[in-house]
């Protein structure tokens, strides 16, 4: 049986809802996404705002965007490092979640009235816009963006697979793909619950979704049925699945049959998908965002944890022993997200300060950043991965972390989607 709580989880100054139907948060349960700092545009920026709503016959809400474009950046967003803003692009709406496309061409960025919007990752110009009219009429937070990984199995679709929960009492969730170059929803699964995410297995057709019942289900996505359900057993004196919301869930890169989750319990679970209950755990990460990751060769674990102290840390996958807590060498941020960016580099987001970090896994040094923006970082995605260019020793002057081979990354803040890029 599925349970619900009759009071809603989603931070509801991010959701476009009348005052009437807002619900109260419960607060006591985890902690409230940030609101971004910056609500008002610049005296110049307003002035054409006005000068664009009175236009008549045009679209208030584009003449609005256009109005953003031309205002001036933030002059206290600061970087440090190797690293450089190449891309911001402003909308009305709060960004929750990003993912670039399979070929890195456009990144679908998910907002809080439900809609999914496609930039070209080049210019940052607005190409598509998934909607229907079942997003139109729940206006329901988009919170998590994917898209199958590229393979064999899984070759090119041309597809984001995004999930929303509606923020009402009866608080369900949805599943929906898109094929966003003809703006047509595929498929829709409906789940009973607040469905905080989805994550595709690497190697064949399936995926898993997770949400504020405990349970992550299992589906095959050919058929779009559901096939198991991982939680945790009756037996209370066993720890052997979520007490809590999931927030984030991940893939053995080499086994099939292997995945981790985490969430707002304080514990990582193992799973073995011919298990119906979780095989082994680690305690003292809790979790908001997608912060887990496993390295591809499947040695070792991350996880960023919206805590302080031990917001990062890296255990190894076999024992589950912790091998490392990599300290703030700079802020001490709770972190939403986070990703191994290369085989020497973490890339993580979160707030409090709002704050992107690139760390060196072999100094455990923070070589880049980016500080001081509109909001905490909820998402982050790697961009097209990067190409050693092997060097005469002679000529070689760079260290043996690369930064520069780092993958470019988007990250969502507030109401803004950026693209750094590392040299």
């Amino acid at each position: 049986m599925v349970s619900h709580n009759n009071k809603n989880t989603f931070p509801m100054h991010l959701v476009d809802l009348d005052e009437a139907a807002q619900i109260e948060r419960k607060v006591a349960a985890g902690p409230a996404l940030i609101p971004s700092s910056s609500r008002h545009l610049g005296e110049e920026a307003n002035e054409t705002v006005k000068a664009s709503v009175s236009t008549v016959g045009v679209d208030v809400e584009k003449q609005i965007l256009s109005a953003l474009k031309k205002a001036p950046k933030e002059a206290n967003v600061s970087h440090e490092g190797r690293i450089n803003i190449v891309t911001q692009v402003d909308y009305v709406k709060e960004a929750l979640c990003v993912k670039y496309n399979e070929d890195c061409e456009y990144i679908g960025v998910g907002y809080n009235d439900g809609k999914i919007r496609v930039y070209n990752s080049v210019t940052g110009k607005e190409l598509f816009v998934l909607c229907d009219s079942d997003v139109d009429n729940k206006r329901s937070p988009v919170t998590s963006i994917k898209h199958k990984p590229v393979s064999k199995v899984y070759p090119v679709t041309n597809c984001f697979t995004g999930t929303c929960i509606k923020l009402t009492v009866d608080a369900n969730g949805c599943v929906k793909c898109w094929s966003y170059l003809f703006n047509q929803c595929l498929y829709t699964i409906k789940e009973k619950r607040q469905t905080f995410g989805i994550t595709y297995h690497p190697r064949v057709p399936k995926f898993v979704t997770y949400g504020d019942d405990c349970k992550v289900l299992f589906y095959d996505e050919e058929t779009k049925t559901r096939e198991r359900v991982l939680m945790a057993s009756d037996d209370r004196n066993v720890h052997d699945g979520h007490m809590s919301r999931v927030f984030a869930a991940c893939f053995h890169p080499r086994n099939n049959y292997e995945l981790i989750t985490g969430g707002w319990d304080n514990v990582v679970h193992f799973w073995d998908l011919r298990q119906p209950h979780a095989v082994r755990h680690v305690s003292g990460v809790h979790m908001c965002g997608e912060g887990l990751d496993i390295n591809m060769k499947g040695t070792e674990i991350l996880t960023c944890a919206f805590q302080t102290p031990d917001p990062l840390q890296i255990f190894d996958y076999g024992s589950g022993k912790r091998i490392s807590c990599i300290e703030p060498d700079i802020h001490s941020c709770k972190l939403y997200c986070g990703r191994f960016a290369t085989k020497d580099f973490i890339v993580t987001g979160g707030t409090d300060p709002n704050l992107l970090r690139v760390i060196d896994m072999h100094t455990i040094t923070t070589m880049a950043n980016v500080n001081n923006l509109p909001g905490a970082i909820y998402s982050l995605d790697l961009g097209p991965t990067k190409r050693r260019i092997e060097k005469p020793k002679e000529h070689s002057g760079r260290p043996k972390s690369d930064i520069s081979l780092v993958p470019k990354v988007a990250i969502v803040s507030a109401k803004r989607l950026y693209q750094l890029e590392f040299y």
